[in-house]
């Protein structure tokens, strides 16, 4: 009996540290939710449970992974209507006990559940909820499997929590910490990927260069917080206009680029001209004082029309710009001809009068 408790105890460690390797491999967070779904139903032997995971503005807990026949558990619900999260500690209720019953369960309590917190490194993840359909048929249902949920709790909180920090490590590497669009660096690295996946599929690309008018003024005007909040309502601009595909970034200073994989010289012609219009309609308060209008000027330049690799079209887009700057701003200017080696022509798209 002793051996065999043994060599019970000597497979569940093995296997807690191979399901530590599997979640530390893993680089996204669906990804280690397929390896923690398909884990959980042989740790835990025909257990039905989930995995929640409390969101980043800390109100709203989402199951990210589910196993098993049974659900009873909401798929969404309020941190306070668990009670192992209020508590900060495991939380069991069913047949025949007195602990009250957490506000997310869906079912009449006729099943026992354990709610387990995920914490890691002073931060409580989420939950990890089992339920038991059996339970006043089982009432050791849950001692039995103790050892072994503690080891896959500590093991899923502390992979969680890693994976957590490494994807605030890499949005802060990737992101514009003012604006929060992405920064000169991931737009070069993406968009050279997507130039490569256009010229294998034969689409077209665009890539829009925009420049906010007269920025300094605002700057020096009114003061950094006020040129920071133009740089803001800016960027809010552009993601509301973006297609999920686009990559949207904070280029430098000033100046933002949008490429458009998939689109044509027309289409990203039209995009800039929508663009160059809201931002135009930005009625900005800073302090209480009236920031005046806002423009920007626009250079638009396409894959292959203008060039075949990125600096090409990023120089076609950016003497498109300056093109548009020297004719009085507030106006898209587009690139003709092929820019690679020459500064190339550029065709100014006529401005609307404001109304």
């Amino acid at each position: 009996l002793l051996n065999r408790e043994l060599h019970e105890k000597s497979e569940t460690t093995t296997r807690l540290v191979k399901l530590g390797e599997l979640l530390q491999a893993c680089v996204t967070f669906p990804e280690a939710f397929s390896v923690v779904g398909t884990a959980m139903a042989e740790f835990l032997g025909g257990l039905s449970g989930t995995v929640h995971l409390t969101s980043a503005s800390r109100n709203l807990v989402e199951e990210m992974a589910h196993w098993g026949d049974v659900r009873s558990s909401a798929t969404q619900f309020a941190p306070e209507d668990c009670w192992a999260l209020r508590r900060g500690q495991e939380h069991v209720a069913g047949p025949g006990m007195l602990t009250p019953r957490c506000a997310h369960i869906t079912e009449n309590g006729k099943k026992g559940y354990v709610c387990m917190p995920l914490a890691a490194q002073g931060e409580t993840l989420g939950i990890l909820h089992l339920c038991e359909p059996n339970a006043a048929e089982k009432p050791q249902w849950l001692a039995e499997r103790q050892q072994v949920l503690r080891g896959v709790v500590d093991t899923l909180a502390l992979a969680l929590a890693n994976l957590r920090l490494r994807e605030t490590l890499r949005q802060q590497s990737i992101r514009d910490p003012n604006t929060s669009l992405f920064n000169r660096r991931y737009l070069e690295e993406t968009s050279s990927r997507e130039l490569r996946r256009m010229e294998r599929s034969g689409q077209p690309l665009v890539i829009i260069m925009l420049d906010v008018d007269h920025f300094k003024q605002f700057n020096d005007t009114f003061g950094h917080e006020a040129g920071d909040l133009v740089l803001k309502q800016v960027a809010a601009t552009l993601i509301e206009h973006a297609r999920d595909s686009d990559v949207v970034s904070r280029y430098g200073g000033e100046e933002f680029a949008l490429v458009m994989p998939g689109s044509s010289v027309q289409e990203g012609a039209e995009r800039a001209e929508a663009l160059r219009q809201a931002i135009r309609k930005l009625h900005l308060t800073h302090r209480g004082r009236t920031l005046g209008t806002v423009t920007a000027s626009f250079g638009v330049a396409a894959y292959p029309e203008h060039g075949v690799g990125w600096a090409e079209l990023t120089n076609a887009a950016d003497h498109a710009l300056y093109e548009a700057k020297g004719n009085g701003r507030d106006r898209v200017a587009i690139a003709l001809g092929n820019a690679s080696g020459e500064r190339p022509p550029i065709q100014l798209v006529p401005a609307p009068k404001s109304s």
